[in-house]
């Protein structure tokens, strides 16, 4: 075995679901400088509020990790607890936030449109200012 791949390569099927993935992530690479601007503008407009960025800054990537005290604040004294920020977005048409999240979570902002980028970091700041 070729000491690049120690411990268990790809076969079978997930090989063969590799490689048929590798033009999609040709195209990707295409539009990255695009999509790290976007996730570059949602980290500045969140951090706005109470919301702390974890790792690489400035973003190098559309993955972005947040520390949000703001929204545990707000966890303890609603009736939803946990929850609320879950059904918050969710009223806002913003899906894929896991239920019971406040303290920290991800957000990723890859392949939203600039308006979209802006709608979410604007319902962020919405609902950590109410």
């Amino acid at each position: 075995k070729p000491v690049e791949i120690l411990g268990c390569s790809s076969r079978g099927a997930s090989l063969m679901a590799l490689m048929a993935s590798f033009p999609y992530v040709k195209e990707r690479v295409k539009k990255w400088d695009e999509e790290i601007k976007k996730a570059r503008y949602f980290v500045e407009e969140i951090t706005k509020i109470d919301v702390n960025l974890l790792g690489e800054s400035p973003k190098n990537h559309d993955l972005i990790k947040i520390d949000t005290p703001v929204y545990d604040r707000i966890a303890r004294g609603h009736k939803k607890k946990g929850y609320f920020l879950y059904y918050e977005l969710k009223d806002r048409g913003i899906v894929g936030m896991k239920p019971g999240r406040t303290k920290r979570f991800k957000v990723s902002t890859y392949g939203l449109s600039w308006d979209q980028v802006k709608y979410v970091a604007e319902s962020f700041l919405e609902i950590g200012g109410d």
